[in-house]
């Protein structure tokens, strides 16, 4: 029998709007040890219903136009293993003028 490992993330959530869907700045997800930034991305939309809009497509792809930052680095690669402790940063890009 095998057991699951699980692994610790902390996700924070930057423009106002993400904010008043979670009604928090950040929080700690917990998620089985080989999952990728998609798994997780897919687990908030099921723990945050009102972000599905903006992490998923209407076609089911997660979508390329959110800004996803891992330990400070931006990240578009969503098949990338996280790892205990990683954070992660959801946003939207700013284009100012």
């Amino acid at each position: 029998m095998s057991s699951v490992s699980y692994i610790r993330v902390k996700v924070k959530y930057i423009p106002q709007i993400f904010r008043s869907v979670t009604k928090t700045e950040e929080e700690e997800l917990v998620i089985e040890e080989d999952s990728t930034l998609a798994n997780l991305l897919m687990k908030i939309s099921c723990i945050h219903k009102g972000l599905s809009n903006w992490l998923i497509t209407d076609n089911g792809k997660l979508n390329e136009n959110i800004l996803v930052i891992v330990n400070k680095r931006v990240e578009w690669d969503f098949s990338k293993r996280l790892k205990d402790g990683d954070e992660v940063i959801l946003t939207i890009p700013f284009d100012g003028g």
